[in-house]
């Protein structure tokens, strides 16, 4: 089993260095941190430096995020699209090997990017003669752990329906949406809009917000992290916590998604 997976794990690597669309993205990444690079080049400001840095991190975290997403949609969309897997699934490699060498080899990718942005984050506030803080570390974690989340979610719904229906599918059904979907609900009710729809459409937003996975379950206990890039002691357990919830999402998109699999047709 550990020779299929690493196999398919090196074939899906070979796969993303090869993907021309994944390849675009990453010019697109480049591009964007030279723009943002441009202030501190003519601004010899302290403030001035940490502010872009900051908005640099967190741009390109974010689309580090959806590159992450991108991988576990392309490395199953396109094996089921050019129906080859009935031939790999009789070499023998099994369904929940392949599966499993999916995954890792999107959270494998993803954490390489991650390092890389940490390094270059680092390189710059050394650059910049800013302090090299330690929430540049958490900040790359809690990044990566939401990648691997995000992954399996992709992973899943790309199993089950359309690459650009699942793309679509990923962007509005998320806790996060729901949530603010339900918030604004509560505030018409407290308001004085008190009817039975709409206390049925709250009820309806929360149970998708629970049902739904979380991206960032503890956005708001690190949001200030992500702002000062400090990290009080205290705070280093919500790293945990969110890797925790997101390995219990991929756990369960794995097996969800690895049902669906089995009952396809691979012919």
């Amino acid at each position: 089993m550990a020779e299929l997976l690493k196999a398919n794990i090196f074939a899906d690597l070979t796969y993303y260095r090869r993907s021309k669309l994944l390849l675009a993205f990453l010019v697109v990444f480049l591009l964007l941190t030279a723009l943002l690079s441009l202030p501190p080049l003519f601004m010899n400001s302290g403030v001035q430096n940490f502010n872009s840095l900051q908005q640099i991190i967190s741009n390109l975290n974010f689309f580090l995020i959806l590159l992450s997403a991108g991988t576990g949609l392309l490395v199953i969309s396109s094996h089921l699209r050019s129906r080859n897997l009935k031939m790999v699934f009789t070499k023998p490699c099994t369904p929940a090997v392949w599966l499993l060498s999916a995954f890792l080899s999107a959270a494998l990718l993803s954490l390489f990017l991650d390092l890389v942005v940490l390094a270059s984050s680092v390189l710059l506030s050394v650059l910049w003669h800013l302090p090299v803080r330690m929430g540049l570390v958490f900040v790359s974690l809690e990044t990566f752990t939401v990648s691997l989340g995000v992954i399996a979610y992709l992973i899943l719904l790309a199993t089950i329906m359309h690459p650009a229906l699942a793309a679509i599918v990923a962007i509005i059904f998320n806790a996060e949406l729901f949530y603010d979907f339900q918030v604004w609900t509560q505030g018409a009710i407290r308001s004085g809009y008190n009817n039975w729809a709409l206390h049925l459409v709250e009820r309806i937003f929360h149970v998708f917000y629970i049902v739904l996975p979380m991206f960032v379950p503890f956005e708001k206990q690190t949001q200030n992290i992500h702002s000062s890039l400090r990290v009080m002691s205290g705070e280093w357990k919500y790293l945990l916590y969110s890797l925790g919830y997101a390995l219990a999402v991929s756990a369960f998109c794995y097996c969800t998604a690895l049902y669906a699999l089995q009952r396809k047709s691979h012919t």
